[in-house]
């Protein structure tokens, strides 16, 4: 059966669609408490308050996951006895999650406070 002119228009968009779906869930993705499991950022031992997921998600076993996230962590400055020093970054997982040195790229990482760190 012959499409129609209108069937012509629709058909390179839901291949496009199907196609867009199909390498979205191709990325990795982990979800909050996964990314909140890092525990180093640039050689500093951190300990995460939060990470938010960012964008859109998949369920999985009643979790959201996420390809990336919007961390807060917390570390202390050489000889502090409690955290000094707030970290802000961007994770974006690499691969599939094995524990919390599985790979992962941080963008945006900024630190605050402490001394020495304005």
């Amino acid at each position: 059966m012959p499409l129609s002119p209108t069937g012509w228009l629709l058909l390179p968009a839901l291949v496009a669609a199907g196609c867009a779906g199909a390498s979205m869930s191709d990325e990795p993705r982990w979800t909050e408490r996964q990314a909140a499991s890092i525990t180093t950022v640039r050689g500093m031992h951190v300990r995460a308050v939060r990470c938010r997921g960012l964008g859109r998600h998949e369920a999985r076993n009643d979790r959201h996951a996420y390809t990336r996230f919007d961390c807060l962590a917390g570390t202390r400055a050489p000889g502090e006895r409690y955290d000094t020093v707030t970290v802000m970054y961007v994770l974006r997982p690499l691969a599939k999650y094995e524990r919390p040195h599985s790979a992962h790229r941080l963008t945006n990482v900024r630190f605050i406070g402490g001394p020495g760190i304005p």
